[in-house]
């Protein structure tokens, strides 16, 4: 699943605090936060994009983890 469809369905975690344990709605707001800090354009420096894009995975992955684990 794209990043950014993970970033919206935590966004609605976070956004319904009736639903989900305030725990979860504060882990979900947290890891989306982490998705904005995440966009921005390209870096020419290789080595910096590459660990951006190692960042990107592993948020992705722990996204899925908590979805899964939340929804």
């Amino acid at each position: 699943m794209h990043p950014t469809k993970l970033a919206v369905l935590c966004q609605q975690v976070a956004d319904n605090r009736a639903a989900y344990l305030a725990e979860a709605s504060e882990e979900a707001s947290k890891l989306k936060l982490e998705w904005a800090e995440l966009q921005s354009q390209p870096n020419p420096n290789y080595a910096v994009q590459r660990k951006i894009e190692q960042q990107k995975d592993h948020l992705r992955r722990r996204m899925i983890e908590f979805l899964t684990s939340t929804l």
